[in-house]
């Protein structure tokens, strides 16, 4: 019988007590990153993926609330369930 042993060790290189983004580059990130979402969610589109779409779509979403932008909140389909 063979027993396997793992061993968590603290990533010593990770940061935990960044500070947040100023408001200039907390919005450029979010804004590359909601174009990033807008491409995947089109190439899932050319793939005929709908449940993907769906999903990235809700990703869109939460990204545009954390910018305060709920004007594209009326273009989601919400007649999908979650």
């Amino acid at each position: 019988m063979s027993v396997q042993e793992i061993v968590v060790e603290r990533n010593v290189r990770r940061r935990r007590n960044c500070q947040p983004l100023a408001g200039t580059k907390r919005a450029a990130t979010l804004f590359r990153i909601w174009h990033g979402v807008r491409e995947m969610i089109e190439e899932a589109e050319r793939l005929g993926d709908g449940e993907l779409v769906h999903f990235l779509a809700v990703a869109q979403t939460l990204i545009e609330e954390k910018t305060g932008d709920t004007a594209g909140f009326g273009e989601v389909d919400t007649s999908l369930p979650n």
